[in-house]
């Protein structure tokens, strides 16, 4: 008898069985999944607690799957099956997300839909489950980031605490957490054995991020947040990032991060590992990155095992994304580049630094118009201190922000300095389509429009508001020779102005 599933949804095989290792979690199992069109996957399972190993799968088409379990250390005694992939209703889940091949500085899904990387810090997102089994609060605050149209969520797999907020200094202080992803305490700790409750708390975050269409940009390893880690090379070490990459690969929503900070870790042969290593087991070959390390992106052979860059980059946000930009066929990532305050003003701060929300958006429309993706931090939920009660301005604006771009192909546009004079900036598919940004009002900028008729909107990047003209006959925009020359209709606002040529 076939059992049914959703096309990328992931479905646990669940096995009963006995093992001749002492310890359960060094126990290998894998499922061998032959599809429809010749699809052959190879994914390896873990360890769930008594006597129960789990195998989680995710068809990648539709169609009959037939799937075989082997073990060197487990007696299973129904070691095949068959499954029956459906078509997916979700409307958030597209599949993994890949580089657009057409267009290697972007990104899609496996269905093809075109993915715009909006991210939120959120490292400690999986611990509002740990106070709260029944999940409210985890599911308030990713409905808040849905509804904001956040499109991935940075996420540690574990933090302890953090230096400026140590110890329980709120209500809304999560760090340290009730809970150690292995057994024993940070302090004391057992890495030969995960804790179980932790993770199946975890599956639960997962499976949250998935039903909202939300990836979870995972970060194995974190260097600033006083964490007790396994050894580095030592099988505990091992056994960690095995037990990670086999436990969340289904997950169609997954990006694989070695650390946060992880410039802190000297031995750049080990970050190569673990990254071959997460290669290795991962079947679905989800995206591989690493946060802020420029020697090791630098590389030239590490450099290539990264499928795109993240930069934490808190100046040049415009230039630093074009001198990446030029030098690699990638997309730009920059994940950490300021950080709103609280609704108190520039002393409102869970860290000694923060940006107004004008401030830290524009950082953010820099980082696009020069053909990279942003990320948005916000002092209260950024890290350990998850105070989700209060909406902060910069949700409204980055919403404003991914809504223009994902309603026009931004995948064609290419990054055109040349056009813009001062501080604006230019982003143009020559000949037929052209994004404009300016902070302050520009006079003029190089550009010569072919002939044609031009559908014209500009765009309050605070508000939202729109006006819609055309060019020949804007009261706005004058055609001079060799340039164009306009009048904010906004004023002194930040503004996006889009000139489309009709066909």
């Amino acid at each position: 008898m076939k059992t049914t599933t959703r096309l990328y949804q992931p479905i646990d095989i669940s096995v009963q069985a006995k093992s001749d290792c002492t310890n359960p979690f060094f126990a290998n199992i894998t499922g061998i999944f032959e599809g429809p069109n010749g699809e052959r996957l190879a994914i390896p399972g873990f360890y769930n607690g008594g006597s129960t190993w789990c195998v989680r799968f995710a068809p990648t088409a539709e169609g009959s799957w037939t799937y075989r379990l082997l073990s060197p250390n487990l007696s299973i005694a129904e070691p095949a099956g068959q499954l029956e992939a459906v078509a997916n209703a979700a409307p958030g889940n597209h599949g993994g997300v890949a580089i657009d091949p057409d267009h290697p500085h972007h990104f899609r899904h496996a269905d093809g839909t075109p993915h715009f990387m909006m991210a939120y810090e959120a490292d400690w997102l999986w611990a509002l489950g740990l106070a709260d089994p029944d999940g409210h609060k985890t599911r308030e605050f990713v409905d808040q980031l849905a509804e904001y149209r956040f499109t991935n969520v940075i996420v540690n797999i574990y933090a302890h605490d953090t230096r400026w907020c140590e110890g329980k200094t709120s209500e809304h202080d999560y760090g340290p957490p009730p809970q150690y992803a292995w057994d024993g305490t940070n302090e004391q700790p057992d890495h030969s054995r995960l804790n179980l409750a932790f993770f199946a708390n975890y599956d639960r975050m997962m499976d949250l991020l998935l039903e909202r269409g939300i990836v979870a940009h995972i970060l194995l390893k974190v260097y600033n947040k006083m964490v007790n880690w396994p050894q580095i090379y030592s099988p505990e070490d091992e056994l960690y990032f095995r037990y990670v990459t086999a436990r969340y690969q289904a997950y169609p929503n997954v990006i694989w991060d070695f650390s946060k900070e992880s410039f802190n870790e000297p031995d750049k042969a080990y970050i190569a590992s673990r990254l071959s290593l997460i290669r290795a087991h991962d079947a679905y070959r989800h995206l591989l990155t690493i946060h802020d390390d420029p020697v090791f992106s630098a590389h030239p052979v590490y450099g290539r095992m990264l499928d795109f860059f993240t930069a934490q980059q808190h100046v040049d946000f415009y230039r630093a994304a074009l001198l990446e930009r030029a030098q690699h066929r990638r997309p730009y990532f920059n994940s950490e580049f300021g950080y709103e305050w609280g609704p108190g003003g520039e002393q409102d701060l869970t860290y000694r630094i923060g940006q107004s929300p004008e401030e830290l958006l524009h950082r953010a429309y820099e980082v696009v118009m020069a053909g990279g993706y942003p990320a948005y931090y916000y002092t209260y939920t950024a890290w350990d201190v998850i105070d989700y009660g209060r909406i902060p301005p910069g949700y409204a604006y980055f919403r404003i922000l991914h809504d223009f771009f994902s309603s026009i192909d931004w995948r064609v546009l290419e990054p055109s300095p040349d056009v813009s004079r001062r501080d604006a900036r230019c982003l143009a598919d020559r000949g037929r389509q052209y994004v404009l940004y300016w902070r302050e009002k520009p006079w003029a900028c190089h550009l010569v429009l072919p002939p044609g008729i031009y559908d014209v909107t500009w765009l309050n990047t605070h508000t939202g508001e729109k006006l819609s003209e055309h060019l020949p006959g804007s009261a706005n925009i004058k055609v001079l020779p060799g340039r164009l020359q306009f009048k904010n209709v906004f004023g002194e606002t930040p503004t996006l102005l889009h000139l489309q040529r009709r066909a």
